[in-house]
């Protein structure tokens, strides 16, 4: 039985790096690959302003979303047409029965 969690409705494309090979000269060759990810949750965590020299905002998000969803930390997140950096580890939870599998990872922007 799946039970529809409404606070799972945003739907986020999850960018992995994929080595696909070497070059001429023996370098790993990367290629981003794309996929969209529904059921998910994206909440505001905090912005942070530094005004130095420059303007520099740091602004953080918290994802939850299913089990399965192959975060890593160099993985990348667009949402909403605005590309998120994974800050830190993503963490997979378990729970008894599956009800309440889910994977969550604090994503970070900067801006300036």
């Amino acid at each position: 039985m799946t039970i529809d969690n409404p606070l799972r409705r945003d739907t986020i494309t999850v960018i992995t790096r994929v080595l696909i090979g070497e070059d001429d000269r023996g370098h790993d060759v990367y290629e981003d690959q794309e996929h969209d990810v529904d059921h998910c949750n994206m909440q505001p965590v905090s912005s942070t302003e530094a005004t130095d020299d420059r303007v520099q905002v740091v602004t953080r998000w918290r994802l939850a979303g299913p089990s399965d969803l192959g975060l890593t930390p160099i993985s990348r997140v667009r949402f909403r047409g605005v590309l998120y950096e994974v800050d830190g580890e993503p963490g997979v939870f378990g729970s008894f029965g599956g009800l309440m599998d889910h994977t969550e990872a604090f994503l970070k922007v900067v801006t300036g």
